[in-house]
């Protein structure tokens, strides 16, 4: 789910919306998520023993790579540097980079029974916002220390997710992340159109196409698929959910509920 895995590891991704339809639109206007009615648990990722002492980091979908505990700088995913520090007994600070420019900062310990990891984590948004964040997981299956499985019982719940639909001509949106300072504008064709924004992963674009009362998306990284999602509008045209999920990852699929302001 890439708007809590890029927060916490490359900086908040928010869903995107479209419609065929002009200025009156009912998708046109500003949408702020609802973390109480979303629902964002159940996300599972993997640091198992990876070549020449690494470890091995995966989401089980289209995020591999690996990095040591040792304070130097590994690259990570689309075009972040991870760096990770020991902080003590099963516990690790992490900082998390792109070209030389500190996105985030993480801190991650495992509990004495081995049986939960928690994260907290602090990142700048570039409009300045701030974010202070806590994740939890538990161990999925057996491990020992930072290896193993985990998945998510406890996500970011108020860090700052919003975006403004407007219609410049018939058949063509536009949308803004405020927080993230970043556009794409397109049609609902399924056209690939690029992410613009100074935190926006190169070569990541999003294609669209408006089928009734829903879009369907997909975001591509380089052109291969990273994320699939469907927005329903409710009946009232005040809130839509937006779920998600990654390639492979159908049963681990999230959802965010946004409302119109």
């Amino acid at each position: 789910m890439k708007t809590i895995l890029l927060s916490t590891a490359l900086i908040t991704l928010a869903p995107f919306a479209a419609s065929a339809a002009a200025a009156d639109s009912p998708w046109t206007g500003h949408w702020k998520l609802d973390p109480a009615q979303s629902h964002f648990a159940g996300d599972t990722m993997t640091y198992s023993a990876g070549p020449k002492g690494l470890i091995h980091y995966s989401d089980g979908s289209t995020i591999h790579y690996d990095f040591g505990l040792d304070g130097k700088e590994y690259k990570a995913a689309y075009n972040r540097t991870t760096r990770w520090t020991p902080a003590g007994t099963n516990a690790w600070d992490q900082v998390t980079q792109v070209d030389g420019k500190v996105l985030s900062k993480s801190h991650r310990m495992v509990s004495e029974d081995g049986k939960t990891l928690t994260e907290t984590f602090t990142a700048t948004q570039p409009d300045g916002t701030a974010i202070n964040e806590e994740l939890v997981y538990t161990r999925v299956g057996a491990g020992k220390g930072l290896l193993g499985k985990w998945r998510s019982i406890k996500v970011p719940e108020n860090a700052p997710a919003s975006f403004i639909i407007s219609s410049p001509s018939p058949r063509t949106l536009h949308f803004d992340l405020p927080e993230q300072k970043a556009s794409v504008e397109g049609t609902a064709d399924g056209t690939d159109y690029p992410i613009q924004g100074p935190n926006m992963p190169p070569g990541m674009t999003i294609g669209f196409k408006l089928a009734e009362r829903e879009i369907h998306y997909t975001i591509k990284v380089n052109g291969k698929p990273d994320t699939y999602g469907i927005e329903t509008l409710a009946a009232d045209g005040h809130s839509f959910a937006d779920v998600s999920w990654a390639p492979g990852k159908e049963s681990e699929k999230q959802t965010a509920v946004y409302v119109k302001q």
